[in-house]
């Protein structure tokens, strides 16, 4: 059987995000992929090396993350209302476990990935608003620039567990991340684009509710 960095990386990454980085050894990953600790070796020069790999592979899944802002077959609260739909996806898989062990055992790692993300939020979040004031779906007088700092503010600090806001219950608890989209979409929206919000999630909520059901 043949091994890449590529699958090795991405089964790392799928162990670290479940038991975190910490609980998961050389050994445990070599166990996963049906190699020797030998074979690993000859393919990833340590555990630094694998999770350096992994923060690039979680660095594309970001960028995926955030491309619906971009989506010009969208209006501005489309776009929002299908990324609430991946959120809420990924919702039901998140473990906060990887950011607080990238933290504390692999800080340069972790500086340069939030540092990264923080452009690639802001970035995101301006064009979104940009396109929102060109349809006539937000307020003609939001700064993008302002708000879009505003919200990457929201995104490092206040859903932080670390900062006791709101704890790790309430951040995997999907009900915390709609009041966010709402408290957000409506404070920046034009008569017009509360009309499109209400279409557009009142139909989510019934098609969620008929789900559940």
């Amino acid at each position: 059987m043949e091994y890449d960095r590529k699958s090795i990386v991405e089964r790392s990454w799928e162990l670290f995000r479940i038991y975190g980085i910490k609980s998961v050894s050389m050994d445990d990953i070599a166990r996963e992929m049906g190699m020797s600790k030998k074979t690993l070796y000859q393919i990833v020069k340590d555990k630094n090396d694998l999770v350096e790999g992994v923060v690039e592979l979680v660095k594309k899944w970001i960028i995926r993350f955030w491309e619906v802002f971009y989506d010009d077959s969208l209006n501005a609260i489309e776009q929002h209302c299908r990324q609430r739909e991946v959120v809420k996806e990924l919702h039901r898989h998140f473990n906060p476990t990887f950011s607080f062990d990238l933290l504390k055992y692999y800080p340069e790692f972790y500086r340069e990935l939030n540092n990264w993300r923080k452009d690639v939020i802001m970035k995101a979040h301006v064009s979104n608003i940009e396109k929102g004031k060109k349809e006539g779906l937000y307020r003609s007088d939001v700064d993008a620039e302002i708000i879009s700092r505003l919200i990457v503010a929201h995104h490092l600090y206040t859903f932080n567990p670390e900062n006791k806001i709101f704890d790790t219950t309430d951040i995997v608890d999907f009900n915390v991340v709609e009041q966010f989209y709402m408290y957000h979409l409506r404070g920046l929206s034009s008569e017009k684009g509360l009309r499109e919000i209400e279409k557009l999630f009142a139909n989510k909520k019934k098609s969620d509710y008929e789900h559940s059901r």
